[in-house]
């Protein structure tokens, strides 16, 4: 190597599992401007990602989900599936209960701890694995929002960006994904999307 010459071989991303049949993908022509609300702290969106779109303004915004890593009993604690989009403020639900995020944790490098205002319900056992969306409010059993599409490719959250936007994709691994997608956003999509179990 000459001198005076130093190259970072870090690896910057990981390479990507396969979380679909790749050849059933179709994409949306054109790209979505990347609605930023709520990803403060966020640095990429990755493949998969639900989003809601909006054709008419042409913009596209992240459906936040998060997936339970350990079960949960009670208290204020949840643990839940690392690197998840969740943010303070927010309201999680399962149609049923639910909880808004006071504080989050990310030091353990197995999961992130959610710090919730209260208990999520009244004597409510969540096992791990479970996807809870986010709420419009405490007590509200719907989503804020449900899927129609799903992002194609890792995007960069900044000013201006944009994405790629899948409408159809078959034997999609629930497991793989890295952003869960909840059973809510399953029956939004509809049939132009197909999971395996």
């Amino acid at each position: 190597m000459p001198a005076g010459l130093h190259y970072n071989l870090e690896q910057i991303e990981k390479p990507t599992p396969e979380m679909c049949r790749i050849e059933t993908i179709y994409r949306y022509s054109g790209g979505f401007n990347l609605v930023l609300t709520n990803l403060t702290g966020v640095k990429t969106i990755p493949p998969l990602t639900p989003l809601v779109l909006d054709f008419k303004k042409r913009q596209a915004t992240v459906v936040i989900n998060v997936e339970v890593a350990e079960k949960y009993t009670t208290g204020t604690s949840m643990k839940v599936k690392k690197n998840s989009l969740a943010y303070v403020g927010m309201f999680i639900g399962d149609g049923t209960n639910g909880a808004k995020v006071n504080k989050i944790d990310k030091a353990n490098a197995d999961y992130d701890t959610l710090t919730l205002a209260a208990a999520f319900g009244s004597s409510v056992t969540v096992e791990a694995g479970t996807v809870l969306f986010e709420a419009k409010a405490q007590d509200d059993t719907e989503p804020k929002a449900t899927a129609t599409a799903l992002n194609y490719a890792t995007t960069k959250v900044e000013e201006g960006a944009t994405v790629t936007a899948i409408g159809r994709a078959y034997e999609i691994r629930p497991t793989k994904l890295i952003v869960p997608i909840s059973e809510k956003d399953k029956a939004s999509l509809g049939d132009r999307f197909m999971f395996t179990y």
